[in-house]
């Protein structure tokens, strides 16, 4: 869930997410919890080309991810496209990740699987997350409601759901009383790191474009 950040430096550009976020969530995840982390950031940079759309999001997740995690998605945001109401969605889409899932249904006492590297298993978050958007039509309350009112890992769902949604609507997308009331409690400026990132977004985009045009000079070169 803190793979965001890769997707909005990529913005736009979902192959270079998943591949960045590959690289990065190395040092914590190992898998396919760290597939499912790359493609986060995919769908994110996805969530962030103008005028995206929840199918292209799903689309951009689905063209990167592998093996287990890709059929995950697959099974969840087909089931999701048949509600839009998060609360009747809830055991549907259990009930299709479940079969991927290696946690069980005693999420407190996972079993030996859960912990094995594997092709065939997802983790439960990343598929739910794009469901609940999928349910949602992209709206970022009712996926994060949906996210967090479906229980288990439910702010790791919440946080995927409600940062893909938030990267579709930009920041009016979030409710703004949830948003003053979380800074309030918190004692935390939630603006000032995403203006921050964004010029962090912007200073490596130019430096990419500047080693681009390197390459194509010597490209050109070689010609």
């Amino acid at each position: 869930m803190y793979m965001a950040p890769v997707g909005i430096v990529n913005a736009g550009d979902p192959a270079g997410a998943y591949a960045e976020a590959i690289e990065v969530g190395g040092a914590h995840q190992h898998s396919y919890g760290r597939e499912a982390a790359a493609v986060f950031a995919a769908a994110v940079a996805a969530a962030m080309a103008p005028g995206a759309v929840v199918a292209e999001v799903v689309e951009a997740a689905l063209d990167v991810a592998r093996d287990g995690t890709g059929e995950a998605i697959a099974a969840v945001v087909q089931v999701a496209g048949g509600y839009t109401d998060w609360r009747e969605a809830i055991a549907p889409l259990r009930a299709a990740v479940a079969p991927y899932d290696t946690v069980g249904e005693d999420y407190r006492n996972p079993g030996l699987g859960a912990r094995r590297p594997s092709r065939l298993h997802s983790i439960e978050e990343l598929p739910v997350a794009l469901g609940m958007l999928v349910v949602a039509g992209g709206g970022y309350r009712d996926a994060v409601l949906g996210a967090v009112n479906y229980g288990r890992d439910s702010d790791s769902t919440a946080t995927m759901a409600g940062a893909i949604a938030g990267a579709l609507g930009g920041t009016q997308a979030v409710p703004a009383e949830w948003a003053s009331t979380v800074t309030a409690a918190s004692r935390t400026d939630l603006a000032e790191p995403g203006r921050v990132l964004a010029d962090v977004a912007a200073e490596v985009y130019a430096a990419d474009q500047a080693r681009f045009a390197r390459r194509a000079e010597r490209y050109e070169g070689l010609r």
